[in-house]
This record gives C-alpha cells, sequence and structure tokens, in this order.
C-alpha cells in the first residue's frame, strides 16, 4: 500500500478547513447543516462494502491448500530412499550373512534393478509434488491478483481516514474559537458535528485494520507458499540428481546400463528445476551414490519442515 506524500496530506487538510469552513456558513439549527454531515457519514462507505464483498477480513478466504499431497509424497520418497539407500545393508554394503553364518557378497546388478521396479513409485511421489507445486502457484498468482485489487480501496480508505483526522482537529480549534461569540455554533459542532465525524473515523478505523489483518495474512500465506514451491522444486531436482546417479553407478559398478524410462519425462516435467548438472563421475560410485542420498534427505527434511510451518495447518488441521 503507498503511503499518503506530505502534498497529498496537506490537499487532505485544506479539504478538511473547506469543508469546516461551509459547515459554518450553515445555520446551525437548519436541516442543511444535518445534510452537511452526512457527507461525513457516507465517508468511505462505498470501499468498506467494496472490501465487505471481497472478503478482505476473512481468514478462511485467504486459507492456502493445505498440505496434505505433500506430506504423503513426502512419506513416499523418504521411504524409497531409505529402501534404495546404496550403504544400507543387503544393497551395496556388505555385512549381512545369509543364514546368520555365510557373508553375502553385494550384488550390485540386483541393487539396481531395484530402481527400475521403484520406477513408477518415485515417477507418482514426483508427479504428486509437481501437482503440489503447481496448486501453491496458482493459489499465489489468485492471492497476488487479489492484493492487486485491494490496493486501490486501501489507499481510498487511508485517504478517508486522515482526512477525518484533520476533520476533528479543524472542528475542535474552530469550535473553541467561536464558544464566547456564537455559542450555539459552536455547541453544534462540539455535541454533533465532532461526534458525527468521531464515530466515522472510528469505523474507517476498524474496517482499515481489519483489511490490513488480511492482506499482512495474505503475504504470510504467499511468502510461505513461495517457499515450498522452493523446496518441492529442491527435493524432485534433488531426486532426479539421485537417479542420475544411480544411471551412472550402475554403468561404473555393474557394468549395465540403467534404463528409466521415465527419467526423461520427469526430467521434462522439471524443467525449471534448479539442479540441472549431471553427477560428477566419483572413483567410489557408492560414496557418489550416498552422498547424493544425503542430499535427499536433506532436501525432503527442509521441505517438511516448510510444509509444517505452513499456515495451512492453522487454518485447516487435516494439512
Amino acid at each position: 500500500m503507498t503511503a499518503i506524500t506530505k502534498r497529498r496530506h496537506a490537499e487532505l487538510a485544506g479539504q478538511a478547513l473547506k469543508y469546516v469552513a461551509e459547515l459554518l456558513l450553515i445555520e446551525p439549527l437548519s436541516p442543511a447543516f444535518d445534510h452537511k454531515l452526512e457527507q461525513v457519514e457516507a465517508l468511505g462507505r462505498s470501499e468498506i462494502a467494496q472490501l465487505s464483498a471481497r472478503h478482505a477480513g476473512s481468514l478462511a478466504h485467504v486459507a492456502p491448500p493445505p498440505t496434505g499431497g505433500i506430506a504423503r509424497a513426502i512419506a513416499g520418497l523418504r521411504s524409497l530412499a531409505e529402501s534404495l539407500e546404496p550403504l544400507r545393508r543387503g544393497n551395496l554394503a556388505g555385512g549381512t550373512k545369509r543364514f546368520a553364518l555365510i557373508p553375502v557378497t553385494p550384488d550390485p546388478k540386483a541393487y539396481f534393478r531395484r530402481y527400475r521396479a521403484a520406477q513408477s513409485e518415485i515417477e507418482a511421489a514426483l508427479a504428486a509434488l509437481t501437482r503440489e507445486r503447481d496448486a501453491l502457484i496458482r493459489a499465489n498468482v489468485s492471492l497476488e491478483a487479489e492484493q492487486s485489487g485491494l490496493a486501490p480501496l486501501l489507499g481510498a480508505l487511508e485517504e478517508h481516514t486522515l482526512f477525518a483526522e484533520e476533520l476533528v482537529l479543524t472542528l475542535t480549534v474552530r469550535a473553541d474559537s467561536i464558544a464566547t461569540t456564537q455559542p450555539m455554533k459552536a455547541h453544534r459542532l462540539q455535541s454533533d458535528a465532532l461526534h458525527t465525524v468521531q464515530t466515522r473515523l472510528r469505523d474507517l478505523t476498524e474496517a482499515r485494520a481489519l483489511a490490513q489483518q488480511a492482506v499482512a495474512l495474505r503475504h504470510v500465506v504467499t511468502d510461505t507458499n513461495a517457499r515450498l514451491i522452493d523446496g518441492i522444486e529442491q527435493a524432485t531436482a534433488t531426486m532426479l540428481l539421485v537417479l542420475r546417479t544411480a544411471i551412472e553407478a550402475a554403468r561404473l559398478m555393474a557394468q549395465q546400463e540403467l534404463v528409466l524410462d521415465g527419467i526423461a519425462s520427469l526430467d521434462r516435467a522439471a524443467s525449471n528445476l534448479i539442479a540441472e548438472n549431471e553427477p560428477a563421475h566419483q572413483a567410489d560410485s557408492a560414496e557418489a551414490l550416498q552422498a547424493a542420498f544425503a542430499k535427499l534427505y536433506e532436501a525432503l527434511d527442509q521441505l517438511d519442515t516448510e510444509r509444517v510451518g505452513s499456515p495451512s495447518r492453522i487454518l485447516d488441521p487435516r494439512g
């Protein structure tokens, strides 16, 4: 919301002086005096009605989409990661014993075949995250459009409030200055005009406070949604990094090509994500793959932290 400039403030103060001067020209007991006060009673009425129609003060109106879908996708990816983690016993790490007696040598080919078996689950989890990201983007676009529509109304309310404040000051000074020479007019200024303006000022102040509360909440929601979007993109990009690293590790360790049909479509779906580099070739491919999994856990933890902190968790306990 744009702050009122000093020049505009001076213009509103001048309008308040003109209004009080016109009021003083009217016979205090005539209907015209009351009619003049009706202008103050109508101050900001249109803007307040429009804000009410837009549900500017409704917390439910600005609630973000529930984050249950994100939680389920995180749980799915975490479960898959735990089962595929390379240095987990039975994967690429030795130490397990068949019948508790015979050490089992890891079988890289068998391990990497499990990626193909898990491919559909990985695709489903990443597709779910993409849907959640798109829903958050749409929510932010909607909220930002709503903010743009509210800005002129809030600006007008701010001007009406400042005008009313100037009226209170001007009426108080003028009533005091004519108290001895024009007691009837001074009385009407103090008892009727001042009361009308102060009542309207209170209404304007309350309407502004309610609208500003909604604006502040919208900012919280859009900022949180933006962090969730970043978290989803980070988690998705890191999962793709894991898959690329696994493909390279399979070639180096198992002398086999690990073909994941879905990775091309996943890359296209994640074309705007941040992790674009192919994994670096490292001498110890198992360690490189383990490092990629560590990054995935970190990304999932960060996304889950943002999800738990989302306002939807407060406004919608099902999130």
